[in-house]
């Protein structure tokens, strides 16, 4: 069964080299990529030759030299993807990019506390730990799993280099701290050799693999809530 989250958030991570201050509302406004409206939105938080962070009304970007992060809550989240091609393809195409990150992430409040107790048990049984089980209160109010990281470092369908990182924590945004669930799934990949057609490696690789992703991350998804319910199938 489809969850539907409180919030969902899509985030595009690349790693490289990367010039900050070309990243500014107004440069994607003059290139087409905002609409002048749009650029009017924006709330200025950083802009700097080391550092631009801004955010517009769908969309929140954080550039450093060696980072580019772009994150949407808003649907269509396609948009973000859209967006990345059409910079690094047609407007950036030799900027090198030696990583990408393609990250889905939701927020859902569980129906109560006992299938919020019982998702954070499946996946860390309080068993495990013996007599400390008792000793750290891992099965009561105040004690339990605070956060699990799953990782598939090479993904058999994947180009060399990459990995599925999921992780599962209490939600600090919906639930108040005792219902809500965040889970994230993480695809790393890797563009192995610097080279002049980067933007294009890119573009493939997001074009190839961001429905696929976002797919098995709602299933992911899906399943962890399932969870709540006693159902593993």
């Amino acid at each position: 069964m489809r969850i539907e989250p409180d919030i969902a958030g899509t985030q595009i991570v690349l790693l490289g080299a990367f010039n900050p201050a070309i990243f500014t509302p107004a440069w994607f406004a003059l290139h087409g990529l905002l609409s002048e409206n749009e650029a009017d939105t924006f709330e200025p938080e950083i802009v700097h030759n080391q550092i631009s962070v801004f955010q517009v009304d769908w969309f929140h970007l954080q550039v450093t030299p060696d980072r580019f992060s772009i994150e949407t809550t808003q649907a269509p989240n396609v948009r973000v993807r859209d967006l990345v091609m059409r910079l690094f393809d047609e407007l950036l195409p030799h900027v090198p990019v030696t990583a990408i990150g393609i990250n889905n992430s939701v927020h859902v409040k569980a129906g109560n506390k006992e299938e919020w107790n019982r998702i954070g048990t499946t996946l860390a049984p309080p068993s495990a730990w013996g007599p400390w089980c008792g000793k750290l209160d891992l099965d009561g109010d105040s004690g339990g799993m605070k956060s699990l990281v799953m990782s598939q470092p090479i993904p058999a369908d994947r180009p060399e280099g990459s990995a599925i990182n999921i992780t599962v924590e209490p939600s600090t945004r919906v639930g108040a701290g005792q219902a809500g669930v965040f889970v994230l799934v993480n695809h790393h990949f890797v563009i192995h050799k610097a080279k002049s057609d980067n933007g294009r490696s890119l573009v493939e690789l997001l074009d190839q693999y961001f429905e696929k992703c976002e797919g098995m991350s709602h299933e992911i998804f899906d399943h962890v809530m399932s969870l709540g319910q006693g159902n593993q199938g």
